[in-house]
């Protein structure tokens, strides 16, 4: 579980990480060859495309045409806001930065790449802080899970429903199992898909094993060896 948390957490830091670094790397670029001249818009187009899940996005585009200090025609395909697209009307002229050596690499906006290297590290830095809260969490559970399986009291529970949580997976809520101990005492599975746990109706018996804190069901901690 808590391994689970860390690469969920880690992946996402290191690409923004790269990111990151790429962006100054290409901003810094810039401040050394660095030009600016005027760009005309000769047409725009949009893309839509639908996910997975069947959520709808656009993206705008305006296919500039501009000539550099040493008299190079280029074209380039920008991806825009659709703020600049609306206002891109074709044959309307902007400004437009580019690099000496590599001018098909622009800049609609003077400081785009260094601004963009700012963003990914401060959200790198959220990302990092969460990673390592998360990890310690998790690496809690972690722990007390494990305990628990090797060495806690085997124990029956009887089901006593599912709740379902506000977290959901491709538009489907994760619902936890829930049970009444023995003892009395109340409690709850981690988060699954409805269908594995709908199996277990009301009534019906789960094994447990009980930790230092709480309960935790067989189905996920696993089986203990040689039970």
């Amino acid at each position: 579980m808590g391994g689970w948390f860390a690469v969920a957490f880690a992946v996402p830091l290191i690409i923004l990480t790269l990111i990151s670094s790429w962006q100054l790397g290409v901003a810094e670029r810039f401040e050394l060859e660095g030009r600016e001249t005027l760009a005309t818009v000769s047409d725009k187009y949009f893309t839509e495309s639908t996910d997975s899940d069947g959520d709808r996005s656009v993206d705008y585009y305006l296919v500039l045409d501009f000539v550099t200090d040493r008299g190079e025609e280029i074209q380039i395909n920008r991806s825009v806001s659709s703020g600049q697209y609306n206002r891109g009307q074709i044959g309307s002229t902007l400004p437009i930065w580019y690099l000496e050596t590599e001018p098909h690499r622009t800049e609609l906006r003077k400081g785009e790449h260094k601004s963009g290297s700012r963003i990914a590290q401060v959200i790198g830095l959220i990302f990092g802080a969460l990673t390592l809260g998360f990890g310690w969490y998790a690496g809690r559970w972690s722990v007390a899970a494990v305990r628990a399986r090797r060495y806690g009291t085997r124990e029956m529970a009887k089901v006593t429903g599912l709740k379902r949580t506000n977290v959901r997976v491709n538009k489907k809520s994760r619902c936890r199992l829930t049970w009444r101990e023995s003892s009395g005492r109340e409690g709850e599975s981690m988060m699954h898909k409805r269908a594995d746990v709908a199996q277990f109706p009301v009534g019906s018996e789960v094994l447990i094993y009980q930790g230092i804190k709480r309960a935790w069901w067989v189905g996920d901690v696993g089986e203990r060896p040689g039970d």
